[in-house]
């Protein structure tokens, strides 16, 4: 006996909007409650900011209505405020025979996540206190010469084998990395280093610099850096062009179409060459090291676009050897700061705690009861953690996660990839260089509309961060290959 349809209740019908509601435009069914899309648009701005930046991208990705607000200035700027002392490692391949230009963003969901050892993801290991983490936040700086990948990806050989990934020479499209500002990289080209682009690798946004004068000799070494002028808010570049004899110095204001000649050059050709460029307070910081082991800090002030000599720490670089094997300068909580480990039972982090100030340089000697000698190699202090511990990156495709109040220190290797790395600190951000294109000729590009959607071999592969239980001193730990 075929089963009759059950009729509606009274009170089901009244839940349906009838035919002239779904007719009628403009007219919704209101919910119950309130949606957090409700809320006013500073409101979101506070609470997205907080986010990591992983979070923040998967917000822009799931709504319209928060993509927008995360595309405003107001939402960059609110964000950059809170991450000024958030640098976190921007890590990438240091293989000659690779382009390079994926960098992966190490940031945990919360800073506990080194601490406590917690598993971030499924694969691999599940040990309590057990530090895995995949690092899924990455991002692509662009091809040095995009228009000779588009003419042979649009122009194949006839009747050639379909590859499934694309094949490119470093020579003709790796970059080289200057330093980092505000979230802006400037990438230099590898022969010279002379500056070439200035992007966002968080937004994808990238501007070409124009072209400055250059000699032809191959020899020729440039210094590159770019910085913020913190009273006019803009952003600018700075290029020393240096010969056997004599150097130049230029200036480039982003958005604009030229270089502009500086005087007092810094560069000494009876001196090392001027490594480590290092923006702090509107300024770009050069460390030199004499061949006698006397150190030396040049700078760049952005604002008054002059050279200026800079107080360095007392006593400078005593070892005899390759000194950039052994030194690093960088930031830590707003502080200038010099990393020495040419010492195998310690290595001191000399801090600058007053800017600019000769008698604030504090060595804070890195020491470890039990352990009568540290690995050799370059160590690159990155980030103090909110717990006080220390996060440095190792030349042997480390992490060391240092805390010296448990005087424990764990260390994660790299997984993924058998090559080298390299690590700079980085403050992700969404500034839009589109803000700064002041002149109609400038062009801002994306990363994604060029070449982004290419695949090249060398991206096949995840990248993680694994811990290993490693004796300090053991031959292991010098193995750079994961």
């Amino acid at each position: 006996m075929p089963m009759k349809r059950k009729r509606p209740s009274a009170d089901t019908k009244t839940q349906q909007p009838n035919n002239e509601e779904r007719r009628v435009p403009g007219v919704q069914i209101q919910r119950e409650g309130r949606s957090i899309e409700d809320l006013p648009q500073d409101n979101l701005i506070n609470i997205l900011s907080r986010l990591s930046v992983r979070r923040i991208i998967n917000c822009g990705s799931v709504s319209k209505s928060w993509r927008q607000i995360i595309s405003t200035p107001e939402f960059a700027k609110s964000h950059l405020a809170r991450a000024q002392k958030s640098a976190w490692p921007l890590i990438r391949t240091n293989d000659p025979k690779s382009i390079s230009r994926t960098l992966y963003l190490v940031e945990p969901e919360y800073e506990s996540e080194f601490d406590a050892g917690q598993c971030t993801c499924e694969v691999g290991y599940n040990e309590s206190g057990h530090v895995h983490m995949k690092l899924d936040t990455k991002f692509k700086i662009p091809l040095r010469d995009r228009k000779m990948v588009l003419y042979d990806k649009l122009n194949p050989i006839p009747n050639a084998r379909k590859k499934r990934f694309v094949y490119l020479d470093p020579n003709d499209h790796k970059f080289n990395v200057a330093n980092s500002c505000n979230g802006l990289v400037c990438l230099c080209e590898p022969i010279q280093n002379n500056p070439s682009i200035v992007c966002n690798p968080l937004t994808g946004e990238y501007v070409s610099l124009p072209e400055a004068p250059i000699t032809g000799n191959t020899r020729t070494l440039i210094l590159a850096g770019i910085g913020r002028c913190r009273d006019t808010d803009e952003y600018k570049v700075i290029r020393i062009v240096c010969e056997s004899l004599s150097s130049e110095a230029y200036v480039h204001t982003l958005g604009t179409r030229s270089w502009r000649s500086l005087e007092g050059s810094p560069y000494s050709p009876n001196a090392c060459k001027l490594k480590l460029p290092t923006y702090l307070n509107g300024t770009l910081h050069w460390l030199r090291v004499y061949y006698q082991g006397r150190e030396e800090i040049e700078s760049f002030d952005f604002e008054t676009e002059t050279f200026h000599s800079f107080p360095s720490r007392p006593n400078g670089f005593s070892e005899v050897g390759n000194w950039e094997d052994m030194i690093s300068m960088g930031v830590l909580d707003g502080c200038l700061f010099i990393c020495d480990s040419s010492k195998s039972e310690c290595f001191g982090l000399w801090v600058m705690k007053e800017y600019g100030i000769a008698e604030s340089w504090i060595n804070e000697l890195l020491v470890i009861p039990g352990i009568d000698r540290w690995p050799c190699g370059l160590y690159q202090p990155i980030k103090y953690m909110e717990n006080g511990a220390l996060l440095i990156f190792h030349s042997a495709n480390y992490l060391l996660y240092f805390d010296q109040t448990k005087s424990e220190i764990k260390f994660l290797k790299l997984h993924g990839f058998q090559t080298k790395f390299e690590a700079f600190p980085h403050i992700p951000s969404f500034v839009s260089l589109k803000e700064y294109a002041t002149e109609d000729n400038t062009l801002v590009l994306n990363v994604n509309s060029w070449c982004g959607r290419l695949d090249l071999k060398e991206e096949v592969d995840a990248l993680f961060l694994v811990e290993e239980y490693q004796a300090i001193g053991s031959s292991d730990f010098h193995d750079t290959a994961s």
